[in-house]
């Protein structure tokens, strides 16, 4: 029949690196060595406990009152709401554990009894410090995410993340038990290098999403150009790829890794809009209507409800125009409201134009031609006289 001894020292044989230097030998040793030391330090050990449940009430306490500062400015930030449930999830195990090894590394106790609160309090610790890792991490990914409207993306990460950082923490706490993880670890890198060389295209979309998800280059319901000339409004930003509504009607999906790498322009983030209006009129406009010409426009501009003028000039002589530039801004980002202000000041200058006398041009081509003398008769004009006398004679020559 297997003795409590035999059990004593198969325990201590698998014992870990704290109590490695604990044969099975020296187990009923220790034991009578911590309960010697009961019988002959009770006084001691209930002052250590005592000392230990104050430093245990101290530590609470001040957890409380950092969790209620933190609840008082968490509507600052939400970067202070994610400290403050971390803090919150404080284990009371913890702060027992690290109340009593405070004590009992400061009172010499017997050497078991000591590596055995150690040992404990590594164990607590490294699954709290998982727990905070957990909150504090998923905490800033969903303030990064909060804007997206596709939550399966960010469930995703979450998951993701959630599983590195307890994997993390088990091989910690393996290796802190006096496990070998060498061979653990060195398996899981082959298996993840076989796995991203097969996958590499899924996973190269994967990262793009979640870099999408962090750095918001675009969300749902912007409209952007995803390839040169090719413009589409944001439908749904998914794992692996997005979904597009191009101006057509038609649904394009666009993998998350090649429209990451694209240089993207974002017409969602206007403030406003800029509008730039050449036009022409003709060469018989007189100088004087040509100089009222800005001043009128501006006046024009002015009384379009959002349209704030920039400046109207005299640019160019063109080949059959004399050619302005007009500019405005419309105080919105809504294309239609663009259009819709620029309709009213394009009809104001007709209108006021028509008022004025001012003909726009117009491609037109003006033949002129010379009679028997060398003089450039103008066939638009009304009288023409002898020059026409003497060009119609010449053409009547054979």
């Amino acid at each position: 029949m297997t003795s409590w001894y035999g059990i004593a020292k198969g325990a201590a044989d698998a014992a870990t690196p704290g109590l490695q230097g604990i044969d099975g030998a020296s187990i009923m040793p220790a034991i009578q060595e911590i309960f010697s030391w009961v019988r002959t330090g009770s006084s001691e050990i209930f002052l250590l406990a005592g000392i230990a449940f104050l430093v245990f009430l101290a530590l609470v306490a001040i957890k409380s009152w950092v969790v209620g500062l933190l609840r008082r400015l968490e509507h600052r930030a939400r970067w202070i709401e994610t400290t403050r449930l971390a803090i919150s999830r404080t284990s009371l195990a913890v702060l027992l554990l690290a109340s009593f090894t405070i004590v009992i590394n400061g009172a010499a106790p017997p050497a078991i009894l000591a590596q055995t609160f150690r040992l404990l309090f590594t164990i607590v610790m490294v699954l709290q410090a998982a727990a905070w890792a957990q909150t504090i991490l998923v905490g800033l990914l969903e303030i990064k995410g909060a804007q997206a409207e596709d939550a399966s993306a960010l469930n995703l990460f979450r998951s993701l993340l959630t599983g590195i950082i307890w994997t993390i923490a088990i091989l910690t706490l393996l290796a802190n038990l006096g496990v070998n993880i060498t061979g653990l670890i060195a398996g899981l890198g082959i298996g993840g290098i076989a796995i991203g060389f097969a996958a590499q295209g899924i996973l190269g979309d994967l990262f793009a999403a979640f870099a999408i998800l962090l750095d918001k280059p675009f969300k749902r319901g912007d409209t952007i150009t995803y390839e040169p000339g090719q413009l589409g409004r944001v439908e749904e930003i998914g794992v692996k790829s997005t979904r597009l509504r191009a101006l057509n009607g038609e649904l394009v999906v666009v993998p998350n890794a090649r429209l990451l790498s694209a240089s993207l322009a974002n017409f969602a983030e206007f403030e406003r809009r800029r509008v730039v209006q050449p036009f022409g009129v003709i060469y018989e406009t007189s100088p004087e209507l040509l100089e009222r010409i800005p001043k009128e426009i501006e006046a024009i501009v002015g009384t379009v409800p959002r349209a704030s003028f920039d400046r109207c000039h005299f640019v160019n002589f063109g080949a059959y125009s004399l050619d302005f530039e007009l500019v405005f801004f419309v105080e919105s980002p809504e294309l239609v409201e663009m259009l819709t202000a620029r309709q009213q000041v394009l009809l104001g200058i007709v209108r006021r134009f028509a008022d004025l006398g001012i003909s726009f041009a117009y491609p037109v081509q003006v033949e002129m031609v010379a009679g028997p003398d060398g003089k450039v008769i103008d066939p638009r004009a009304a009288d023409l006289g002898g020059g026409a006398t003497a060009l119609a004679g010449a053409r009547q020559r054979p």
